[in-house]
């Protein structure tokens, strides 16, 4: 079973792509805030979700907690990413997917998905509805895989950024 944390305005969207997907049965919930009951999962989902997930919750799932982060980590943690890259006039920006760990966006990275900006992002609201666009494409390639076991993850440390 999967838990996925979503803000309301991704419910319809992550629910459509998950029911493409074919299972047999039902097996994700999802949740626009942080209460859920106690029953064990297998896979936690972070998507764009603005609340920090903690213990319990974040060790219940099997294999682990992933988060869909709108910007391009190890850069860019936190909430005020897209406003440094506003400061320091991006040309190339990116996505990212990682575990989650007690830290907020400190986890081992799965994927960042990069990208050339067309021109410098002026607000955030504008490099925030690309940044989704793209954060969402990464959804529908890396989920099928966490969901196989077919994902590799490198500590934040270790990771070659692009940018």
């Amino acid at each position: 079973m999967i838990k996925v944390y979503a803000k309301d305005r991704h419910v319809t969207k992550i629910q459509k792509f998950l029911n493409s997907m074919n299972f047999d049965n039902k097996i994700y919930t999802i949740y626009s805030d942080s209460s859920s009951d106690n029953e064990q999962f297998d896979l936690g989902i972070s998507y764009g979700y603005n609340r920090k997930i903690t213990d319990p919750l974040l060790s219940t799932p099997k294999k682990g907690f992933v988060n869909f982060h709108p910007a391009p980590l190890p850069e860019y943690k936190g909430n005020l990413g897209m406003l440094r890259a506003i400061e320091n006039k991006v040309m190339r920006w990116g996505v990212t997917c990682h575990f989650m760990d007690n830290s907020i966006d400190t986890g081992d990275i799965i994927k960042v998905k990069y990208f050339d900006l067309h021109e410098r992002p002026t607000s955030t609201d504008e490099l925030s509805a690309i940044s989704h666009y793209f954060m969402f494409s990464l959804f529908k390639e890396i989920i099928p895989k966490i969901i196989t076991g077919n994902i590799q993850q490198i500590p934040q440390i270790n990771y070659k950024s692009e940018l």
